[in-house]
């Protein structure tokens, strides 16, 4: 499993950069001024990406803003049924209906062209996965997006290195969701689109989703994450999950490989209006903070990871070779030789046993899209059928 390192020691702009321009609404935690942090992490992504960029506390709140500004209430969105059940679950919170395509069993990303011409018609939008880093057919998907005026929206947590015919994920539609937890190894999320006037509306929509929670919890969720993180790095790996999860318990847990769900209580809360405060329980279960703004020195070290980011990709590409060097991958992968990815999928047979075996060794490996959202939430969505072969991305993918 890749992480990646921040041992860089600061970035230039950062503390000492000048105020946020005027009209810029300053971002704060506990009553704390942390504008000049998050307007840094912007530029960066204006930069990298050549869009305008706003810092948020989460990727999955970058999401949510962005079905909420650019679509309506009712809204079909064409998405793939092999993704993280959160981003499901905010889909229907934005009170949008949730298309399920079919998936290409050479990328496990939506097939374009096994989609017919009469349901491109009826979509209004198109979410792309870009799976483990994978990019989606974005060249189909911007084609049939222009022919048919959809909006073409971006999710690239698992993209962040990614490029498809030279262009950067994130440099196709309007609007793309970024996760910093990943790639970056920080905090937050970032919200990138093309169009400036966007700014404020967006802004105004972020401080009505905002949470300000008390100090304590803020400590006791960043206690979790620190446990989190020693524990994946050292030898008593059992003993300190026990330790996290008895200290700091989180209420709602996945049961195998996707969230549990009583199909009645999301029925009602889409018939109260979805948003935020009535899909939390779903949308928060493995980010308890992912509505409130982080610690200003979670800032810092992520504007040290992303300054540190290019320099430690060498090693990430390095491993990413080696993996896809095994021969457990499908023949003909997509994967550009220049993109680090976030997981090399290897595919092997009798996974569950592979997972106990590493489980037992204290290594839990994730991102585990199994059953996928047609077969795990039918009555929640729309499908279209997946060929058979495409059933090995979620029933013998290991992802690494």
């Amino acid at each position: 499993m890749f992480r990646s390192g921040c041992s860089r020691p600061g970035i230039a702009g950062g503390a000492d950069a000048p105020p946020a321009p005027g009209g810029r609404p300053r971002k704060k935690w506990l009553g704390g001024d942390m504008g000049d942090e998050a307007r840094v992490i912007e530029e960066f992504f204006l930069r990298r990406y050549g869009r305008h960029a706003l810092y948020l506390p989460s990727g999955r709140l970058a999401l949510y803003l962005a079905f909420r500004q650019w679509l309506r209430p009712g809204d079909r969105v064409l998405m793939s049924p092999l993704t993280d059940d959160v981003v499901f679950f905010t889909v229907l919170a934005a009170e949008l209906v949730p298309v399920l395509g079919p998936v290409d069993p050479s990328t496990g990303n939506i097939d374009p062209v096994a989609i017919e011409e009469s349901t491109w018609s009826g979509l209004r939008a198109v979410l792309t996965t870009n799976l483990y880093g994978i990019p989606d057919r974005m060249d189909l998907l911007e084609e049939r997006c222009r022919r048919h005026s959809l909006l073409l929206l971006e999710d690239a947590a698992h993209a962040f290195d990614s490029r498809f015919d030279g262009r950067r994920i994130g440099q196709f539609g309007m609007v793309a969701a970024y996760s910093l937890s990943k790639h970056v190894g920080g905090v937050g999320g970032v919200l990138t689109f093309s169009e400036a006037g966007q700014r404020q509306a967006l802004a105004r929509r972020a401080a009505e989703e905002i949470r300000y929670r008390s100090l304590p919890r803020a400590l006791a969720h960043r206690a979790r994450s620190l446990l989190s993180t020693v524990g994946a790095s050292s030898r008593p790996r059992k003993w300190l999950a026990r330790l996290r999860d008895r200290l700091f318990p989180y209420p709602m847990q996945r049961s195998g490989h996707r969230l549990p769900y009583e199909t009645t209580a999301v029925l009602q809360a889409r018939k109260e209006g979805g948003g935020l405060d009535r899909f939390d329980q779903w949308i928060r279960v493995d980010k308890h903070l992912y509505r409130t703004w982080p610690l200003r020195s979670s800032l810092r070290a992520t504007l040290r990871c992303l300054e540190a980011f290019e320099e430690n990709r060498r090693l990430r590409l390095a491993g990413a070779r080696k993996l896809l060097d095994l021969g457990l991958t499908p023949p003909g992968l997509p994967v550009p030789s220049d993109c680090a990815l976030y997981r090399v999928p290897l595919f092997v047979q009798e996974r569950e046993k592979v997972l106990a075996h590493f489980a037992q060794r204290g290594l839990l490996l994730d991102y585990i899209y199994d059953p996928p959202l047609d077969v795990y939430a039918p009555g929640l969505a729309q499908r279209l059928p997946s060929p058979s072969r495409a059933a090995v991305w979620s029933r013998d993918v290991l992802p690494v």
